[in-house]
């Protein structure tokens, strides 16, 4: 109902295949293309293709997670090992469910977080290294069904579990990744500053924006690893409402993100390796808004990718949700108890705790109690605050907005951020079934998905 998970229901039945250009193959036409080292023509029956589809589970918020966990394999997860916990989850009794695949997952890192141990102690590092990488993507996965099982309450156990894997896997990486804590307010903002391999001298950096519900792990095949191909050195946190901030620290969400992003310029400026002016932000999911509201303030970014580009996070939530919070706060909350709470299915209730466990500390604590967070007045006018208004045009780094075919969660808004920037330097990309890059953040289209982006910051930054 409100995570981008579950709104991309409509659009999982329909994928890879749709619109190729085809054309009748001859014997001559296809020695003259043969000759020549071109594409071959296609033979007179493709033009019979439909679209395929990319269905792991029925249920589509299942299905799209889950997919993002396929599409990092060979970088963060093994095919195998994804197929064989899908198989596990449906042939649960009861079927597939939030608590089958978050069974499945967790049984999944366990075993090799133990085959990563075993590595480890025969002095197999690069074994290792992989093995703790993918034990630390299933725990992902995990975590981001735990409020829809029976344990609620494990949400910080499993975080740590899937952190202290990464970090096992970051201290064998060649180059061997850098722990870095940045000041913020009150807190640290944890992150890792990764070098390109071979790399020498001050070199350009990327940061790495995570949005609301993915985490550090995921941004290797979201970005991360293509940058660190193309000798880009990469830096990775999290912020306020993100991993360690929100599971451990319980700080949510803040509107005002120039004051995260400021903060881990001036770090990256201070460091001999980096070079001060080639720093680039990509934003990823919701990080596609709070990038363009912290590059309003922040003019040292060499440019910014918003991916994908929005607006208005409010739009994302239904219309009815709109409804119930207009009024007083106690017309309001009475509304959403009365009406939205029981008439809510169990995955549009999993959703509710899902998305608004970020937004302040009172929901983190009734989500994890198994409970959807009751103050809606509170919530719906805190998150209007993630809005970009006419922040926009502040802009003038050079700006990427990206936009994906079957785009659900920010439909139509990549267009309205790209019209309204009024930067110098300013270029539009949409993914699409085509490329198999399609649905939000292009989930199993990573490696197009990364080529491309990296070629637009090579070209305006490197």
């Amino acid at each position: 109902m409100i995570t981008r998970r579950t709104l991309l229901g409509a659009g999982l039945g329909v994928g890879l295949g749709a619109g190729l250009g085809v054309s009748s193959s001859s014997a001559l036409l296809a020695r003259a293309f043969a000759a020549s080292g071109g594409p071959l023509p296609l033979p007179a029956a493709a033009d019979t293709l439909g679209q395929g589809e990319f269905a792991l589970f029925s249920a589509s918020d299942l299905n799209f997670q889950t997919l993002i966990a396929l599409g990092g394999a060979g970088i963060n997860s093994q095919v195998g090992e994804v197929i064989t916990a899908v198989m596990q989850a449906n042939a649960a009794p009861g079927g597939a469910s939030y608590q089958s695949l978050y069974d499945a997952m967790v049984a999944t890192a366990n075993r090799l977080l133990e085959a990563a141990d075993d590595a480890a102690a025969r002095k197999r590092t690069v074994t290792a290294r992989d093995r703790y990488l993918r034990a630390a993507q299933y725990y992902n996965q995990a975590l981001f069904w735990v409020l829809g099982t029976s344990t609620p309450d494990a949400e910080e156990s499993v975080y740590r579990a899937m952190e202290d894997a990464l970090a096992q896997s970051a201290m064998r990486q060649v180059p061997r990744w850098e722990r870095v804590e940045i000041p913020y307010a009150k807190a640290k903002i944890p992150a890792w500053f990764v070098r390109a391999p071979g790399a020498t001298g001050r070199r350009p950096t990327v940061i790495m924006n995570n949005g609301s519900d993915g985490q550090n792990v995921d941004m290797l095949p979201q970005g991360a690893s293509a940058a660190l191909a193309r000798g880009w050195h990469v830096l990775l946190f999290e912020g306020p409402g993100q991993g360690r901030m929100l599971f451990v620290d319980e700080v949510p969400f803040t509107p005002d993100w120039h004051e995260v992003v400021s903060p881990i310029v001036d770090d990256l400026q201070s460091r001999s390796d980096v070079d001060p002016k080639k720093i680039a932000l990509i934003g990823v999911s919701f990080g596609g808004l709070l990038v363009i509201r912290a590059g309003a303030h922040e003019h040292r970014l060499a440019a910014i990718v918003s991916d994908p580009g929005s607006v208005n996070d409010y739009d994302a939530f239904p219309e009815v949700l709109h409804e119930v919070a207009q009024g007083d706060e106690s017309t309001v909350n009475q509304a959403w108890a009365d009406l939205v709470v029981p008439g809510s299915d169990a995955s549009q209730l999993f959703s509710l705790k899902k998305r608004l466990e970020i937004f302040s500390t009172d929901a983190l604590h009734e989500a994890r109690a198994g409970k959807v967070p009751s103050n809606w007045y509170e919530l719906s006018r805190r998150i209007q605050e993630f809005t970009l208004g006419d922040l926009a045009t502040k802009v003038t780094s050079p700006t990427l907005v990206v936009d994906y075919e079957l785009e659900a969660f920010y439909p139509g808004q990549a267009k309205t951020l790209f019209d309204q920037l009024t930067t110098k330097t300013k270029d539009y990309v949409r993914f699409t079934t085509v490329e198999g890059a399609q649905y939000h953040d292009a989930p199993v289209g990573s490696q197009w998905h990364g080529e491309v982006v990296m070629d637009w910051l090579d070209q305006h930054v490197s």
